[in-house]
């Protein structure tokens, strides 16, 4: 494996980083809106392939089905699940084009929606109130990357953005690394819309293995490091998600059983949940989460998945929807286990934690067009805080961003580039390397650290910590103990030994967890009260305190480059 000897550059119109889920729907409304714009995509994996739902998905979540529900209901729906910590104009604009980009999904051919005998959708439930989740087939991802390709959208594959570019308070570009190549790209472009997922690969899965996560494991939370640096708010990172996952099989489980008529029971035969709250099943998820904790902690797991009561017709759609599109290999699981799941509970696990926009409230501080609060920056699907959003979140507001960006886009500047910011960047990529990069760039010797720490053990050292001393339930002497580790934690990422690009592209995801730690511990020290259930409950303030209804926890760096932790109310509608 040979390094990279010059920066290359290129110069785009809008550059959106991410090619998962909403990418290329931003690429895609980007050209409708102005075939003349010129539109760069880059991912770390493919465009065709990449993201959180790479094989697709069995249900849009969330859609406003017009005669099924309306947008107020959404909206209140959404109010409940926060607790009210959100952005109802955010919330309302989803509900009002959701409908639009499921007609442009079927229009495309990128999804087909099952229907009912009267011949309309089939629309489940899963919020505590309201109906928003549609029955989906498809395989979206290559469609999607095939229209992005016939409308003249470029690609980049297999490319990593590390650092957004700014200039003046704005935003102007980025530098990408080829993660087999090691060629370093400085981008130029008028504006970027960022869309790289969430944090993933955060607390350590039930089954010991570091990919082996709910959500995809690829993401791990650079976006929100790039976004930081750059200036950007970020918000609710004390919000904690955790996932009800079938045991020994890190996917999906809860919605698509729940939003049929599944129960969760106990080891006794039992659906706990009501004791809870008068929803069960569909109550709020971190009040879920929290109820799945006790009754573990009562001695009356495992907890279950039942299927049985439901029709035939019924277990045939839920399963039509997981071992078809959603994750195949779940039937071969079952069929190794000998589970049928129609005839037999189906064991979970209580995974996570995580962090993320979609499917909790995390992530950067965004309006109804998707802008951050840096001029010419976008942020859309889990890596933006639209309030539990879900896939409807990225593909509303990939598209809103790229309409705005590409309507505005006569009005931007020429982007200026920072050539030290530059330099700095590359010398911070390279560093794993070992030496002093020179600067600017010359030729470097073939990849050569194979000294220091191996970089799996280092991602299980931090990850390790998070549940022990992060997750709920939180305690500000848990907090500052890893805060006061976060230091040892950074120089162990700088001795990481790389045979490969690849290695290097970790170490890089590394520094995000890490950040994202610090980001975490830093919110859930500042809110002084336990709120949404388990994503948030504090030892040390056990009682939900009315003076932070409304109030959002936000993260942003500092002129002198420290983290500026603060609360800051929610915007009114």
């Amino acid at each position: 494996m040979h390094d990279a000897t010059t920066l290359q550059s290129v110069d785009t119109d809008l550059l959106i980083i991410g090619g998962g889920t909403a990418g290329p729907m931003a690429a895609i409304k980007a050209k409708l809106r102005d075939p003349a714009c010129d539109v760069l995509v880059v991912d770390k994996a493919t465009v065709r392939r990449g993201g959180s739902i790479c094989r697709g998905m069995d249900a849009y979540n969330n859609v406003v089905v017009p005669g099924v529900a309306d947008v107020d209901s959404y909206v209140e729906s959404i109010r409940a699940m926060s607790d009210g910590i959100f952005d109802e104009k955010v919330n309302r604009v989803l509900g009002e084009r959701s409908f639009e980009v499921l007609r442009d999904l079927e229009e495309w051919g990128a999804a087909t929606f099952p229907r009912d005998a009267a011949g309309g959708y089939i629309v489940e439930q899963l919020h505590p109130f309201g109906r928003f989740l549609a029955e989906m087939r498809g395989d979206i991802k290559p469609v999607m990357a095939k229209k992005c390709r016939e409308l003249g959208v470029r690609t980049m594959d297999r490319t990593m953005a590390t650092r957004l570019l700014t200039h003046e308070g704005r935003v102007t570009g980025a530098v990408l690394l080829g993660v087999r190549t090691g060629e370093v790209t400085v981008c130029h472009a008028k504006a970027v819309i960022m869309c790289t997922g969430s944090q993933g690969r955060f607390g350590l899965p039930e089954t010991g293995y570091l990919f082996g996560t709910f959500d995809c494991p690829y993401n791990a939370g650079e976006g929100w490091s790039m976004i930081y640096e750059a200036g950007g708010d970020l918000v609710n990172f004390e919000f904690l998600d955790h996932t009800a996952l079938i045991r020994d099989f890190e996917g999906p489980g809860h919605s698509t059983f729940t939003r049929h008529g599944a129960y969760l029971i106990n080891a006794l035969g039992e659906r706990f949940l009501f004791r809870c709250h008068e929803l069960g099943e569909h109550a709020p998820s971190g009040l879920r989460a929290k109820a799945m904790q006790a009754e573990i902690g009562l001695g009356h797991g495992p907890l279950y998945y039942d299927l049985r009561h439901l029709s035939d017709e019924t277990k045939t759609i839920i399963k039509d929807g997981l071992f078809s599109c959603e994750r195949p290999t779940e039937k071969a699981f079952f069929e190794l286990k000998g589970i049928d799941i129609g005839l037999q509970p189906v064991e979970l696990v209580l995974a996570g934690p995580h962090l993320c926009g979609g499917h909790g409230l995390t992530g950067a501080l965004v309006d109804e067009w998707g802008r951050t609060t840096v001029p010419n920056l976008y942020a859309a699907g889990d890596v933006a805080s639209t309030g539990l959003g879900f896939v409807g979140a990225a593909w509303v507001f990939g598209g809103l961003a790229a309409e705005h960006a590409v309507g505005r886009m006569a009005d931007i500047a020429a982007p200026v580039v920072d050539m030290a910011d530059v330099h700095a960047e590359v010398a911070r990529i390279r560093a794993p390397l070992g030496g002093n990069p020179v600067n600017p760039p010359q030729p470097q010797p073939p990849l050569h650290n194979d000294e220091g720490n191996d970089p799996r053990e280092v991602e299980y050292k931090l990850r390790r910590h998070i549940k022990p001393l992060l997750d709920s339930p939180k305690h500000a002497s848990r907090l500052r103990d890893l805060l006061g580790k976060m230091a040892g934690f950074r120089a162990d990422i700088d001795r990481i030994r790389v045979t490969d690009w690849h290695d290097v592209m970790k170490v890089l995801e590394i520094r995000s967890i890490a950040d994202c730690m610090e980001f975490s511990a830093r919110a859930s020290l500042l809110r002084e009260e336990s709120r949404w259930g388990m994503p948030h409950t504090r030892l040390d303030f056990p009682e939900r305190d009315p003076a932070w209804n409304g109030t959002y926890v936000v993260l942003r760096r500092g002129a002198d480059g420290g983290m500026v932790v603060t609360r800051q109310p929610v915007r009114s509608a």
